[in-house]
């Protein structure tokens, strides 16, 4: 225990203030942003949550989806041919926020009357370009001498970059969706995940949420996993999905039986199937 202690001692006073150093921390509201038709702005609230003052930019900018659902920026000397950037303006472009405050980012659209029908997406980025503004905050003192300031003050910086997608839809769009090659798998610790692809046809993007139905030999369904917000980006025609399956209900056998699948729009979007599966269950 003492080796312990003299090794914490140790380190707080080679780095008199790095755990403790103010940061800025944001939230933002809402996580998508869907423009229909008619729409021609809206807003997405961005809260200051940590303790320290920081300075944001905001800007729009492309991104893709890959098949494995990793959103990553566009291949470089890749154009977006549905990147809504063209048709979008925002306010402000440069956020300074002390703790506890908002500011509302204005989104508004300026669609060409030619525009061709379908959806066009890009992403609204908010970055963290400078961290505890204000310095040391008055109530900022070294844990070890709670009644002096630091002379030196260290700040561990974090690139905090938050990324929503901003989804403009013109005009009559489509979307058609498929389970194809579902499949149970296990890890090397025997964890059990169900495995699928979805295939996506249309002019618009999937949103949905799956539900995975367990029906066992003695013929009586049981919802046994939920797993929401699976989106398919347009114009990307299929992804590959895995739900684990290791925080089911007690006494389901999924060696036997069968797994009826579904994966439907969210609630907001009218809740309908887009696309079922089932699987049957057999002994590996």
């Amino acid at each position: 225990m003492k080796k312990i202690a003299c090794l914490l001692l140790a380190l707080c006073l080679l780095f008199p203030h790095a755990s403790w150093a103010n940061r800025a921390e944001v939230l933002l509201l809402p996580t998508r942003v869907v423009m229909e038709n008619n729409d021609r702005f809206t807003t997405v609230v961005v809260k200051n949550v940590g303790n320290a003052t920081g300075n944001f930019s905001v800007s729009l900018v492309d991104m893709q989806m890959k098949e494995d659902g990793l959103v990553t920026d566009m291949d470089p000397g890749k154009p977006d041919p549905y990147s809504a950037i063209p048709y979008l303006r925002i306010a402000p472009k440069s956020i300074t926020l002390k703790p506890g405050e908002t500011q509302n980012v204005r989104i508004m659209v300026r669609k060409p009357e030619d525009l061709p029908l379908g959806e066009y997406r890009s992403h609204l980025r908010l970055s963290l370009d400078n961290d505890n503004v204000e310095g040391i905050n008055d109530s900022t003192t070294n844990p070890l001498n709670p009644t002096k300031q630091p002379e030196a003050h260290i700040s561990v910086k974090a690139n905090l970059v938050l990324v929503i997608p901003v989804i403009l839809r013109n005009g009559e769009t489509t979307v058609s969706m498929k389970i194809a090659d579902p499949k149970l798998t296990r890890d090397d610790k025997g964890k059990a995940a169900l495995g699928l692809t979805l295939l996506r046809e249309g002019t618009r993007s999937s949103m949905g949420d799956f539900s995975i139905t367990y029906t066992g030999p003695d013929g009586k369904p049981q919802l046994i996993k939920s797993f929401p917000g699976v989106p398919v980006y347009r114009p990307l025609d299929k992804r590959t999905v895995s739900i684990p399956l290791d925080d089911i209900p007690k006494g389901i056998d999924l060696n036997r039986g069968k797994l009826d699948i579904v994966y439907a729009a969210q609630e907001k979007e009218g809740g309908k199937p887009l696309a079922q599966a089932e699987l049957q269950l057999s002994a590996h």
